[in-house]
């Protein structure tokens, strides 16, 4: 099945805003992200940004990261296949972000609109891990390459399939209970290995978010209910402690997403 622009518009269109996302994690998530990307990328010069996938911004926006970047002085460009999500990310960021132009592009990240050497800045989070095989992955890398100028800086963010409750993630998947189609995807050996392959640089690579799948939700929900009062405090608490398991041995093993920062050669 090729999981098309049709196919995406259907899941946007049954998927509830908010994905009955629990709030404390959505916050959780995009601090995350930021916090990298902060430490990753200069956001105090102008420069042309483009953002990979958009089902954040349009269906839960209290998770997406998008929203600081759009008060920076660059231009933004964001990109999904589903024009659905694309409008309405443009919608929801007119009311986040008003003062701001940013543009949106449905199109399909194998082929891009766009023309070569377009971007200072690439940021492709979990885009890439929502196809049937590797070799599609790769060629959207490749895409992705094409449009970077020289001196830019990609930063791809992918599902970690090292993480320990990847065989129940799998299972999940198979039995449909995702609520949309997830894909195959890199290790980070993989991932940097395709990076170097195309002529880029790697300049960092991280793990990214700790909590394990599946059973923070059930502690929230557990705590909500036996300790309304005291669940943010503690939940949050508990999220930092998992945060600190990125410093570990044992951190491929923990991770729910593996980050690589890379840059395009000026000559």
């Amino acid at each position: 099945m090729d999981y098309n622009s049709s196919y995406w518009n259907g899941v946007a269109e049954n998927t509830p805003k908010g994905q009955d996302y629990d709030d404390i994690l959505a916050e959780h998530y995009r601090l995350s992200h930021l916090k990298l990307l902060s430490h990753w990328i200069d956001f105090s010069k102008p420069q042309n940004i483009l953002k990979t996938d958009l089902f954040a911004e349009a269906m839960c926006p209290t998770r997406s990261f998008a929203w600081e970047i759009l008060k920076t002085p660059s231009n933004f460009t964001g990109m999904d296949i589903s024009s659905d999500i694309c409008r309405i990310a443009r919608e929801t960021a007119a009311k986040i972000v008003p003062d701001k132009s940013p543009s949106f592009a449905s199109c399909d990240l194998r082929k891009l609109p766009f023309a070569d050497s377009s971007f200072d800045v690439i940021i492709s989070d979990s885009s890439l891990d929502h196809y049937n095989n590797k070799a599609e992955i790769e060629i959207g890398i490749n895409e992705l390459v094409r449009i970077l100028k020289p001196g830019g800086t990609l930063v791809i963010t992918l599902d970690n399939k090292t993480n320990f409750t990847e065989p129940l993630f799998r299972l999940w998947i198979i039995l449909k209970l995702a609520p949309y189609f997830i894909g195959k995807t890199y290790t980070m050996k993989e991932l940097k290995y395709t990076l170097n392959k195309t002529g880029l640089k790697i300049e960092n690579s991280c793990t990214l978010i700790h909590n394990p799948r599946f059973f923070t939700k059930v502690m929230i929900a557990a705590f909500r209910r036996f300790f309304p009062r005291r669940c943010e405090d503690w939940t949050k608490k508990r999220l930092a402690f998992y945060d600190t398991l990125g410093n570990k041995r044992t951190k491929y093993l923990t991770a729910q997403f593996i980050a690589v920062k890379a840059s395009k050669p000026t000559v």
